[in-house]
């Protein structure tokens, strides 16, 4: 039987990963969307498709199942912002390209879908409670405008699995990891800053963080295993910010302070680092939603994808290491 995978979003940090695990399926063929004029490489063997999930014409080249006898696909592509400042590009890739998408699947009579959404769609809990899967999504339940718009996503996606495209919907945290070669996640470019000495000092706050590799197999997974309909969650391991630079420091040998700065404070810095950054064409590294993110309820629990799916994760420790190692810091390790 001749199978096909679809991933939209596989020239990305997490797409990468996903399409190492694919290939291992000898049987089957690859098949990436990229944007045009998308320099990234593709492993050998691996076929790029042109086109862009807001222009549902492009789509039909990339859908194009003749000559197989299934197809499987994986949605990845979304536009990722900490930024203040309101984008309508968010909106229209992240909502408006994930229903294009949808809808291509539909009426292509894919067999399979895998829509990675993303924690920050899922209503926060009020503290100590850990927060779990959700089986309803509203852009007001949630803060910023990433988050906002993930979860009308994730709302469209499950509004196509009661019309019977077979989709499951996965969750995860904050992804990192080694292998981010373009340094296009955030926190590749803030642990970078955290690892060269230009964050010396540590701030209140924390978040959960899941290593790269143990979110492309728990996507994988749950093409075969997950449940129409359903949402998992691929979390990793909560730590406080200094708590991840004592990480950092132990492998680098570099010191840093931790100190107790006024939430205020930080408020106002975030508001005047991120319009600095803006004038300086740079892309910042700390603004007030990530701040918020820092503050906020930030425990997840992955127990539903490890009973049901199999999902396993790595230490941190371990990511940290391997994540410093790929950027160029320590010695080398498979730890």
């Amino acid at each position: 039987m001749r199978k096909l995978y679809l991933i939209t979003g596989g020239t990305g940090h997490l797409g990468q990963n996903v399409i190492r695990l694919l290939q291992k399926n000898k049987d089957a063929s690859i098949r990436v969307l990229a944007l045009p004029g998308d320099p990234t490489r593709l492993p050998e063997g691996v076929e790029r498709v042109c086109g862009d999930v807001c222009d549902r014409n492009s789509l039909r080249p990339f859908f194009d199942t003749t000559g197989y006898d299934t197809a499987v696909l994986y949605h990845l592509a979304a536009y990722i912002t900490i930024a203040s400042k309101a984008n309508p590009q968010v909106w229209h890739v992240n909502v408006v390209g994930t229903e294009n998408v949808m809808d291509c699947a539909l009426r292509g009579n894919i067999a399979r879908v895998v829509y990675v959404s993303s924690v920050h769609a899922i209503p926060e809990q009020p503290r100590p409670d850990v927060i779990a899967e959700t089986a309803a999504f509203s852009p007001d339940s949630v803060h910023g405008q990433y988050a906002r718009s993930k979860a009308a996503a994730a709302d469209i996606v499950l509004k196509y699995a009661q019309k019977g495209l077979n989709v499951s919907i996965v969750h995860p945290s904050g992804i990192i990891g080694p292998g981010d070669t373009h340094k296009s996640n955030h926190l590749t470019r803030t642990i970078e800053a955290m690892a060269s000495g230009r964050i010396p000092v540590s701030i209140g706050g924390g978040y959960d963080f899941v290593d790269v590799r143990d979110v492309a197999m728990g996507i994988v997974q749950c093409e075969g295993k997950g449940k129409a309909g359903e949402c998992y969650i691929l979390s990793g391991h909560f730590t406080t910010v200094a708590g991840l630079m004592r990480l950092i420091a132990g492998y680098t040998g570099r010191r840093f302070m931790s100190l107790h700065i006024p939430k205020f404070v930080m408020k106002a810095a975030a508001v005047l680092g991120e319009k600095t950054a803006l004038l300086l064409h740079r892309t910042p590294l700390f603004t007030p939603y990530s701040l918020f993110t820092l503050y906020s309820n930030a425990v997840f629990s992955h127990r539903k994808a490890t009973r049901y799916l199999g999902y396993k994760t790595r230490s941190l420790r371990r990511t940290v290491r391997n994540m410093l190692h790929s950027l160029g810091y320590g010695r080398k390790t498979t730890i």
